[in-house]
């Protein structure tokens, strides 16, 4: 029931519209009151919930440097094949203000050719990747025989790393293939700083390997897996060769050997590595806007995502929509 209520909750101060921050710390004290009175712990931070949640300043800045090229990439399997023709359509509404840099797939080998097919008729000019093309068959066995069955999922975390530091664009705008863009965003401001959009999620594994990475705080004050993020190649270039893992095969190597295996997700080494990176060198070349992302099953998916006026209204309290099949 706690966790049903605490759904409720975020679900409501997720919006992007003005909320009372005193409305909701009265009912978070409620819900917990109501757990610890069943001798039940409720695993929810209300803090750090808060920290991306009221972000200042609350009106986003203004969108400039339209000049600037962004390549969209995403990384997909077959089991979001139903989602990701709306994840890529969305994205590029987003981005149409900006110079178009063009859209990289990246699946694996055998998704290849029904992922072209899912294509075939876009008006944009997409380029549907091999997966081989980044990680070679022996690196991926090296990531097996480290990571087990979790290998897939370190998988495409560098797949994105090295779709990002290829890219001949200004800039790259990552994003989960479930995850559909709902609003345009200033992705620049008008001084050429990027946008980065903190998360309520929180892994205290990722944190422990940052730690040891990148001497990041354990407990960061903003976290950023925000299941999409604008990243300019440059930049992260600059990180990577700074820690000399610029190559694949030294970034493979320092997961497998500084990863631990104990938890399910141990490591974070494209949103994470890159935002925490910025925040912890202070960067000056960035601003933090509202994520304003809403979770939602994905059985419920098809059901939107053939609805314009449930796009519409969703776009008026959101940013983006998350269908994890998870949830």
């Amino acid at each position: 029931m706690g966790c049903y209520l605490i759904g409720i909750i975020v679900f409501i101060f997720s919006t992007r519209l003005p909320r009372s921050k005193v409305l909701f710390r009265a009912l978070v004290k409620l819900v917990f009151f109501l757990y610890r009175q069943k001798g039940l712990k409720l695993d929810f931070d209300p803090i750090r919930f808060e920290k991306s949640s009221w972000i200042l300043p609350k009106r986003e800045k203004k969108a400039g440097n339209l000049e600037k090229s962004i390549e969209l990439v995403v990384v997909s399997t077959s089991k979001d094949f139903d989602i990701l023709p709306h994840s890529v359509d969305h994205a590029l509404k987003a981005l149409s203000k900006y110079k178009y840099g063009g859209v990289r797939i990246i699946v694996p080998k055998s998704d290849v050719m029904q992922c072209k097919k899912l294509f075939r008729n876009s008006r944009s000019q997409i380029s549907i990747i091999d997966e081989n093309t980044f990680i070679s068959k022996n690196q991926f066995e090296i990531l097996s025989n480290s990571f087990g069955d979790r290998d897939t999922w370190v998988l495409q975390q560098l797949l994105k790393v090295q779709a990002v530091i290829s890219s001949k664009a200004d800039a790259v705008l990552i994003l989960d293939s479930d995850t559909i863009l709902l609003r345009k965003r200033p992705w620049f401001d008008q001084e050429a700083n990027q946008i980065l959009t903190p998360s309520t999620e929180f892994n205290p594994a990722y944190y422990l390997f940052l730690n040891q990475m990148i001497s990041t705080p354990v407990i960061p004050n903003y976290t950023y897996v925000s299941h999409h993020m604008l990243m300019q190649p440059n930049v992260f270039k600059q990180i990577l060769k700074s820690l000399d893992l610029l190559r694949v095969e030294s970034l493979i190597n320092y997961c497998c050997i500084n990863s631990d295996k104990t938890v399910q997700s141990p490591i974070c080494i494209e949103y994470e590595l890159y935002a925490q990176f910025l925040s912890i060198k202070k960067y000056q070349i960035a601003f933090h806007a509202l994520w304003s992302n809403v979770t939602i099953p994905k059985t419920y998916s098809r059901i939107i995502l053939n609805s314009k006026l449930l796009r519409f209204l969703l776009s008026r309290l959101y940013n983006s929509i998350s269908f994890h099949s998870w949830s």
